[in-house]
């Protein structure tokens, strides 16, 4: 399988591009493709002498993070993040990682790959740790406003991404909300509740507080872009805002001095369940085409994680498993019911 590596587009580039792929080729028989410039490229490849599958495209140009979106995509047509994504529609490539500029990442996707027939929007997945495994969440960024279909839509996204990623068999589906009752919200949220408890084929738990996603109560937490990218902000402000008062409490006195020695394989055991460079990255869930969104902040790991998880998408057909389900969402619509031996979620 060959992967495509936008090597220009994180805040550290290419330096944990370079050293993710070449771990992730190391470890497994992923043929990482990293694009951008390739005398920087082949310089920094030059320090590992020990690597897998690795090769180099050629782009002259790169995204930066405070570019307008729209606009660098159509101006800068053979940046590293351009490039990457024509690997994947020119069948080169089988998916497409960045840590690049997410907007730019999301316009490129959509002008070069396109959407699944039947997705209205394409939205930002990602994976969060819980007191009982793990959560789906989306949308976290990619659209402010969503309709009642869209959400929906999401739903059915979701269910695909946990079920065939993660391996969660009949995912919990739950709806982001201040409350529980089916009443709570917009408009547009209880409309969402209303068409999703009907939903046979779903297994919805209906509303989910913010405290009830992180305890597990869910597989899969639906919510609009501005909500979600709210919740993660929050979340990993309250994450570093806790570290910073561990580490001032353990460093307060010898005792305190002691006790963090004695905790320190359970602290680096918690870092390592949250820090987000263990999971799989972010999938932009809805395009034809498996592409994966990191950080621009994240580490070497991060890379490899990414690369790793766009391979189980691919390997696992999960565009496929997308339609199946957008497909059996405009059933439920219609009210047509689905042929025996359909795939089911």
């Amino acid at each position: 399988m060959r992967i495509a590596v936008d090597a220009m587009g994180s805040d550290n580039s290419p330096s944990v591009e370079v050293e993710g792929a070449v771990q992730a080729s190391l470890n497994s028989d992923i043929h990482v493709i990293l694009v951008g410039d390739e005398a920087l490229l082949t310089k920094k490849l030059s320090g590992y002498p020990r690597r897998g599958q690795i090769s180099i495209r050629p782009a002259t140009q790169s995204i930066g993070m405070h570019e307008q979106p729209v606009m660098a995509v159509r101006n800068k047509k053979n940046s590293s993040m351009l490039v990457a994504m024509r690997l994947v529609k020119e069948g080169e490539a089988s998916a497409v990682v960045s840590a690049g500029n997410t907007g730019a990442v999301m316009v490129a996707a959509r002008t070069v790959l396109g959407p699944i027939r039947g997705v209205a929007r394409s939205a930002i997945s990602q994976t969060l740790p819980t007191m009982r495994g793990r959560v789906v969440m989306l949308d976290l960024g990619a659209n402010v406003d969503c309709t009642t279909r869209q959400l929906c839509e999401f739903a059915e996204m979701g269910i695909a991404y946990s079920r065939y990623a993660w391996g969660v068999e009949n995912p919990r589906v739950g709806l982001l909300n201040i409350g529980e009752e089916g009443q709570k919200g917009g408009a547009v949220a209880r409309e969402v509740h209303q068409n999703l408890s009907s939903a046979k084929h779903m297994n919805f738990v209906g509303n989910i507080e913010p405290k009830a996603v992180y305890e597990g109560k869910a597989d899969v937490v639906v919510c609009d872009g501005f909500i979600g990218n709210l919740f993660l902000k929050t979340s990993e402000a309250v994450a570093s805002f806790m570290g910073k008062m561990l580490r001032e409490q353990f460093e307060s006195s010898s005792m305190s001095k002691l006790g963090a020695v004695l905790a320190s394989k359970a602290l680096r055991e918690i870092k390592q369940r949250v820090d987000p460079n263990e999971y799989h990255g972010a999938p932009l869930l809805g395009i034809n085409g498996t592409v994966i969104i990191l950080h621009g902040a994240s580490t070497a790991r991060g890379v490899e994680n990414a690369i790793y998880g766009a391979r189980i998408a691919v390997e696992n057909h999960l565009n496929d498993r997308i339609r199946e389900n957008i497909n059996r969402l405009r059933q439920h619509d219609t009210g047509v019911v689905p042929t025996e031996g359909g795939e089911g979620t």
